[in-house]
């Protein structure tokens, strides 16, 4: 029985994987193929490098000026509280008062179209902002026709890839920044964004406390309750406190905390950030460049192969 088992049992020859081998061949081959194109990744990086230079030294400079500001609240609080205590008792009566602006409301009317439109025109900055088609010995536009001129529109939509403001909703301060290719523009049209829009709100406050007063005197002439009377009273002086405010105060809505100065320092182009990007970017495309010709190659081959076979 021993003698059958031997002679079933047959030994099969395990052969050692060549993968291992193949990696190895492979990873030589790599390497071997960008040793011997290695003028062709130097100069394809030194292209790229070069260009990237080029880019990053003609880039027209823009320069990134700040002012940080805090919501102007304080001054307000003496005629607000007074206006809350009677709230209650003014509503019974039909009497609507309306609410201090919040901080929304002040960063909204910094991005608005109709405050924009009214700091452009007033300081006439449709030929700044577009400069490059503007003549100014002339004082005309460098365009074909009346058409083409830009229009009050896309001043607006210009300066808004300028302004940024943005809200810290912990502390609630606002830093309002403009960028642009002259510093001391930069920080000029900053401060006087935020002057005007003082200027702007306290102004309409004043003309809705003329108007809240005039309401407020006259339901007081009609009334002869003794208790009403005494709600329009205090509301009315309560009002004529809050105009009052509003005429001695220069920062009505926003307080400058740090007005902007013009920057030394430019915030792009980052040119040392370019140039190492296009040095990356220059050896990466000629690395492939290489194995693409390769590959290229190959296939060229093998058709070749194919049709004489054929």
């Amino acid at each position: 029985m021993s003698e059958d088992l031997k002679s079933s049992t047959k030994y099969v020859m395990v052969e050692p994987s060549p993968s291992s081998d193949e990696d190895d061949i492979d990873l030589l081959e790599l390497i071997r193929t960008l040793l011997q194109a290695w003028k062709t990744i130097v100069g394809i990086t030194i292209l790229c490098t070069g260009l990237a230079v080029a880019y990053a030294l003609y880039s027209p400079e823009v320069f990134k000026a700040e002012t940080l500001l805090a919501p102007a609240q304080e001054e307000k609080s003496g005629a607000s509280s007074a206006l809350g205590q009677f709230g209650g008792l003014a509503a019974m009566a039909g009497i609507s008062i309306p609410s201090d602006s919040n901080v929304e409301q002040v960063v909204a009317t910094l991005n608005s179209r109709k405050f924009l439109r009214t700091y452009i025109e007033q300081n006439k900055l449709t030929p700044v902002l577009f400069d490059e088609i503007w003549d100014a010995d002339a004082q005309a536009w460098l365009v074909p026709s009346a058409e083409d001129e830009p229009t009050v529109q896309k001043a607006i939509q210009s300066f808004k890839g300028c302004l940024s403001v943005d809200e810290d909703k912990k502390s609630g301060l606002i830093t309002l920044s403009i960028s642009w290719k002259e510093p001391e523009v930069a920080a000029q049209w900053a401060n006087d964004l935020v002057k005007q829009l003082n200027v702007q709100l306290r102004e309409q406050a004043i003309a809705d406390s003329k108007k809240r007063v005039g309401y407020l005197e006259q339901e007081l002439s009609k009334t002869t309750l003794q208790d009403m009377r005494a709600v329009l009273y205090n509301l009315l002086e309560s009002e004529k406190q809050k105009a009052m405010l509003a005429n001695v105060n220069e920062d009505f809505a926003l307080e400058v905390i740090d007005p902007a100065v013009a920057p030394e320092v430019r915030e792009k182009p980052k040119r040392k950030l370019i140039v190492a990007l296009g040095g990356v970017c220059g050896g990466f495309l000629g690395i492939f460049a290489v194995f693409f010709a390769q590959f290229l190659q190959k296939l060229k081959s093998q058709s070749s192969e194919d049709i004489i076979n054929s």
